[in-house]
């Protein structure tokens, strides 16, 4: 039997050097539900961002707290980091719980480390683990650990041991009855210092649904499945008002499709400018999600950015990728989203299983031939629980896969195919040079650009 007393470290092992890349940082909601989870009933509750900080005094932080549950969050670009910590910090903790969307997805590894794997979302589970103290683990929905017939947990003999699943966890339904993040325990004053000395508006997420009805094929959903649910516009307005009560004077909708449901946003809309809140924001969406109302009332709110899932200009890739889009719609939704003066992003993906130098090709015209403000091409990249991953599992480098690649998932080539990871860097190259001359050389551009393409559609086309 495992006494628990009543504190809880949850850890976002976010460290350097891997997010050096990206010039974005935001904190860990899913660990700031959990948070606000467990302190509404009555649980001590710390948690620790590493974003600013180094692994090594991450774990002496964590040391110092002492605490007698520490959960761990992970997704692909942190699993090293996560596994390191979670080794180091074995000995100082009674429970070692493991969740996000990797473990969700690959749990097993994960055993070596931790002794719980928490499966999907993690608020009712966490909770069942601080409650139960882990004296029933097989009464408790989610999770995944390691038994044998003496010993219920920190059962470290593998060959002994079996690998327990319990029965699957649903997901909550009513996301309105879910306490807010618990942002005061995040490290807020150095996010809002880091926007500020990039020159940037202090930039903080909120995530107003959970789910996706969808099912693109390199899309990976282990942690909130395809069960789309969804947050009022009152309560995303309350957690406005609550983030810029904090000195964040901008948001970015993380939900993969912030415009799903268009009365939703409407209404979100008209409740901001009836409480007078005054912010910048930008989202995700889909293209078959928008009309030019929608977009007119959400410029007339604050929104700046609108970012697109384009994927591809061919319309037989599109297909493959199981995206339920066309380039049609593509072509509508940026049009609509530009004419209503917002920015808008467009991401795509060259060299996906199936593709041909023609498709790729057409892929980086039709980007360019759309009025878009930002350009992002990668190469695919397979996510455990995804459909791609399965399609290219038998072929994966287990080199690449190791951790100094995993800050690079955008620009590496992770299995054996029909292209060359120089070639479609190459592409890569290629558009964003096109992109970035039509954008920055103005009447000029013509001159430099129709010999450039020409030139490197004969290296592409040659190269392997």
């Amino acid at each position: 039997m495992i006494e628990l007393k009543e504190d809880v470290l949850l850890i976002y092992p976010y460290t350097d050097p891997p997010h050096n890349r990206s010039i974005f940082r935001f904190p860990p909601l899913g660990l700031g539900y959990i948070a606000s989870y467990l302190k509404e009933r009555e649980f001590g509750v710390s948690l620790l961002d590493c974003t600013f900080m180094g692994e090594k005094l991450a774990i002496k932080k964590a040391r110092e707290m002492n605490p007698s549950v520490i959960g761990i969050y992970s997704m692909f670009t942190m699993r090293e980091a996560a596994l390191r910590i979670a080794r180091s910090l074995r000995k100082d903790s009674n429970l070692l719980v493991a969740g996000g969307p990797l473990p969700s997805t690959e749990p097993e590894p994960f055993l070596d480390e931790f002794d719980i794997v928490a499966v999907g979302e993690g608020e009712k589970t966490m909770l069942d683990i601080v409650e139960d103290g882990f004296n029933d683990p097989y009464s408790i929905e989610g999770i995944v650990f390691r038994s044998n017939n003496n010993n219920p947990l920190k059962s470290d003999n593998k060959v002994q041991s079996r690998v327990i699943k319990t029965k699957k966890r649903e997901p909550i339904e009513d996301l309105n009855y879910v306490p807010l993040p618990a942002r005061e325990l995040f490290e807020n004053e150095e996010y809002i210092d880091y926007y500020r000395k990039k020159g940037l508006a202090p930039t903080t997420s909120i995530m107003t649904s959970r789910g996706c009805p969808f099912s693109c094929d390199f899309c990976s959903r282990p942690v909130f499945g395809n069960e789309f649910r969804e947050r009022s516009a009152s309560s995303i307005a309350d957690e406005v008002e609550d983030i810029l009560s904090l000195g964040y004077e901008k948001v970015f909708f993380q939900d993969d499709c912030f415009t799903l449901t268009k009365k939703r946003v409407i209404d979100f809309c008209d409740e901001i400018n009836q409480r007078s809140l005054e912010f910048k924001w930008d989202c995700l969406s889909r293209v078959d999600s928008m009309n030019k109302e929608l977009a007119d009332k959400m410029k007339a709110s604050g929104c700046e950015k609108i970012f697109f899932g384009l994927e591809s200009g061919n319309d037989d890739i599109l297909k493959i990728m199981k995206k339920s889009a066309n380039t049609e719609q593509a072509r509508r939704a940026v049009k609509i989203g530009s004419s209503s003066g917002i920015k808008t992003g467009g991401f795509f993906i060259l060299g996906y299983p199936g593709e041909t130098n023609d498709t790729i090709l057409s892929t980086i015209n039709f980007a360019l031939s759309l009025p878009l403000d930002y350009l992002s091409f990668s190469i695919p990249y397979p996510i455990p629980g995804t459909g791609l991953y399965e399609k290219t599992n038998d072929r994966l480098s287990k080199e690449k896969q190791e951790p100094k690649h995993r800050h690079l998932i955008d620009h590496e080539l992770i299995y054996e195919s029909d292209f060359s990871e120089g070639k479609l860097r190459f592409a890569i190259f290629k558009g964003t040079a096109q992109f970035y001359m039509r954008k920055k050389l103005g009447l000029v551009a013509p001159l430099i650009e129709i010999p450039f393409n020409l030139a490197t559609n004969i290296i592409f086309k040659n190269m392997r």
